[in-house]
């Protein structure tokens, strides 16, 4: 049944998390019976540097779902009512957003995490809508099997080569936690952060050479992209996912990885909060602290934010544990996966796009939306 015309304007190619979950938004609402018009931004050169576009033109009438940063090309000639997608992973959203922010009908945050955090820095709560993100169904294909002891115990990390995800201190714990004598691999799947990224293999050898220069345990860097496929025999292919993030709005390796059937180690501060916990993850200590200079250079608008920051004994604790294993760091997996299944697999998270898609369409938006968590 045609139930009409959506536009949605999103990253929609590549390996992104933009991409990769606007690829699955569009999959849901046309097999919905929505006609959807997307049309595929791709990332400013200058990597979010620049300023942003001015403000937002529209013309007709309809749904634009736009999934993009505040600073990306995108924003023109925008149909009717305008929702914006948006994320932010730290404490609050930068003041340049907030302009933008005002303008649109609602914006449609993944978790109460940025419910939270865009009301504190100054958003009318109800224009906020949290539409959780969901696995695609199929996954995985392939789940990981335990560790039974025998043979290589392997730790995998995918991320962005930025200072947000943590790297500084995953592999200072790692290097700390283990040397060559210990049976375990750490693979990094990872991509530069942009052109100006350091090499990320001199990085890892600098780290070596502090905190573990004799007999440091195994780090295998993977820095090429890998299709699905190739990613799921990848998470099957590990024992636990770790990722001392310094902040997440939704977190998808974290929730690829519980669906995967592997030990998950996270932070205990973010977006990732809304589907890991204490029963079905091991989680890493942290204090919220100022977003140094050297990640605003990265990304400069993290300048003068506030996001965690994860202890490095705390991550050593938590790769040990998870090494040792044994019947409770068992139940945490079986859990992980069962939360995963129930809770975010595409039929159950995947109704809340459209159901709020639906509201919108219907007519008019409604007076006090307030902030409905969409959340199965």
């Amino acid at each position: 049944m045609d139930k009409g015309t959506v536009h949605w304007r999103g990253r929609l190619e590549g390996c992104s998390g933009y991409s990769v979950e606007g690829r699955s938004f569009v999959r849901v609402l046309r097999r919905a019976g929505y006609r959807v018009q997307a049309v595929s931004v791709p990332p400013r050169p200058d990597n979010g540097s620049g300023q942003g576009t001015d403000g937002i033109q529209r013309s007709g009438s309809g749904l634009t779902i736009v999934h993009l940063p505040w600073h990306d090309y995108g924003w023109e000639d925008l149909a009717g009512q305008v929702v914006w997608r948006a994320m932010f992973e730290t404490a609050s959203v930068p003041p340049e957003w907030l302009q933008r922010l005002t303008e649109v009908d609602e914006v449609w945050v993944p978790s109460s995490f940025n419910a939270r955090t865009f009301a504190d820095a100054g958003v009318d709560p109800e224009k906020i809508v949290v539409v959780p993100e969901f696995m695609d169904q199929g996954w995985p294909k392939k789940s990981a099997e335990g560790y039974t002891g025998q043979g290589r115990f392997k730790f995998l990390s995918i991320f962005r080569w930025q200072k947000r995800k943590g790297w500084d201190v995953l592999l200072q714990a790692y290097l700390e936690e283990f040397t060559a004598d210990d049976d375990v691999e750490l693979l990094l799947r990872v991509d530069p952060f942009g052109p100006l990224t350091a090499d990320i293999g001199s990085c890892i050898t600098s780290l070596t050479r502090r905190f573990r220069p004799y007999r440091p345990p195994k780090v295998t860097l993977l820095p090429y992209p890998l299709s699905q496929q190739d990613m799921q025999k990848l998470y099957a292919s590990a024992h636990a996912f770790v990722l001392p993030t310094r902040g997440e709005s939704w977190g998808r390796p974290f929730m690829e990885a519980m669906a995967s059937g592997l030990i998950t180690i996270g932070t205990a501060w973010g977006g990732q909060l809304d589907f890991m916990n204490f029963n079905n993850a091991l989680l890493i200590d942290y204090e919220l602290a100022k977003v140094p200079e050297s990640a605003a250079v990265e990304w400069p608008f993290f300048r003068g934010q506030v996001w965690a920051e994860p202890s490095v004994a705390s991550v050593g604790d938590c790769l040990r544990r998870a090494y040792q294993g044994g019947p409770a760091i068992e139940r945490l997996r079986a859990n992980a996966a069962v939360s995963m299944r129930d809770h975010y697999a595409r039929g159950q998270a995947g109704e809340a796009i459209i159901r709020e898609v639906g509201r919108l369409a219907d007519g008019p938006r409604r007076a006090a939306v307030g902030n409905r968590d969409g959340g199965a």
